[in-house]
């Protein structure tokens, strides 16, 4: 597990992330495919498998490369595309195929992969400089941005990947110092240890992958806790109207952990259609008497009322449609989360009395 972890996370994150989406999502889609290519390549019986299949050993080593010089090439894209540009540094593409080239006909010319073979320092040095340009555009839009942002979630998550790409470049640097090393005939020691080899670069790929899942992971919950949020008020008007649901309720709310962007959307409607056939029901008396406690429980108090009077066979009335809310879906479904917030309060405190 420990030489799987990452690259399972790295799967794990992409596959989670909904398809769709602007071109932002498609390029940190891109991002975490080139990452857990390369981290799997990595694994060691992935690295034996890929050897014995191509008949090479280190075969794995140049696929694990690809992906990294792949997955800075589009962290570059997704970084440019969130400050508003439509394309990363101009040559950026045509630079990194060009570097993996002539990194595939070194590969080619190598017995083997260590640091005295010749022709092993000119790999490394062409694989880091493959990455250069990319990962110095990732830290500078993604510092950029995330001191523009004025999403605190967002800004956590780029920090978190120019920290980690910060890292990236560290540990570049000292795999090309290990590989010039022999050459010119100094000894490195330190760069064989494990901060520098093992514990470095797995230090930039979590935070890489925390940084990208930040957001998603962070939207996911704060939609679960409004679908539950909505709960209590959904739950009464489908008692009163059940035909309000397209679907029936056929688990808990806290057990509902897919499409939860569709159900919330669909429970909102919901809502409001059941809010529509209470309002003939609706008193304006009570709305007047509960004003002074806001928008929210004002609601909530004549929602209650209303239901109390359907239920108990009053008449209902002609009333002209009135709509309370916000202003856009977002609005509207944190409105409607807080009157049924009030309305759970309004109603433990009706059972207690």
């Amino acid at each position: 597990m420990r030489d799987g972890g990452p690259a399972l996370l790295a799967w794990v994150v992409l596959l989670s992330r909904r398809r769709g989406g602007g071109v932002a999502r498609r390029r940190a889609r891109w991002v975490l495919l080139g990452l857990a290519c390369s981290l799997t390549a990595q694994i060691p019986a992935v690295y034996a498998a890929i050897g014995d299949l191509v008949g090479v050993s280190h075969a794995a080593r140049l696929v694990s490369h690809a992906g990294m010089v792949f997955t800075a090439w589009a962290g570059q894209e997704f970084m440019a595309g969130l400050t508003g540009r439509a394309r990363g540094t101009r040559g950026q593409a045509w630079w990194a195929g060009g570097a993996f080239a002539v990194m595939c006909l070194l590969f080619a010319s190598l017995t083997d992969i260590r640091p005295e073979t010749p022709r092993v320092m000119e790999y490394c040095l062409v694989y880091a400089a493959a990455q250069l340009p990319a990962l110095l555009a990732v830290i500078a839009f993604g510092a950029r941005y995330a001191r523009e942002t004025h999403d605190p979630v967002l800004r956590t998550g780029l920090r978190l990947i120019v920290a980690g790409t910060a890292l990236s470049l560290l540990y570049l640097l000292n795999k090309s110092i290990l590989a010039v090393a022999p050459r010119l005939g100094f000894a490195f020691p330190f760069g064989r240890t494990i901060l520098p080899s093992k514990v470095l670069p797995t230090t930039a790929y979590l935070l890489v992958l925390l940084g990208a899942a930040l957001p998603a992971v962070t939207g996911r919950l704060r939609r679960h806790r409004l679908y539950r949020r909505l709960g209590p008020l959904w739950t009464a008007l489908y008692r009163a109207e059940p035909s309000i649901a397209l679907d029936p309720p056929r688990k808990p709310d806290a057990l509902v952990v897919r499409r939860l962007r569709l159900r919330l959307y669909r429970r909102v409607i919901e809502i409001r259609d059941g809010l529509l056939a209470l309002q003939p029901y609706r008193c304006p008396e009570v709305a007047a008497r509960t004003r002074h406690a806001g928008a929210a429980a004002t609601e909530a108090a004549v929602v209650a009322a209303a239901l109390e009077a359907r239920a108990g066979g009053a008449t209902p009335l002609a009333r002209p449609a009135g709509v309370t809310g916000g202003t856009d879906l977002a609005e509207d479904t944190e409105f409607l989360a807080q009157v049924s917030d009030a309305y759970r309060r309004l109603s433990t405190n009706c059972s207690c009395t």
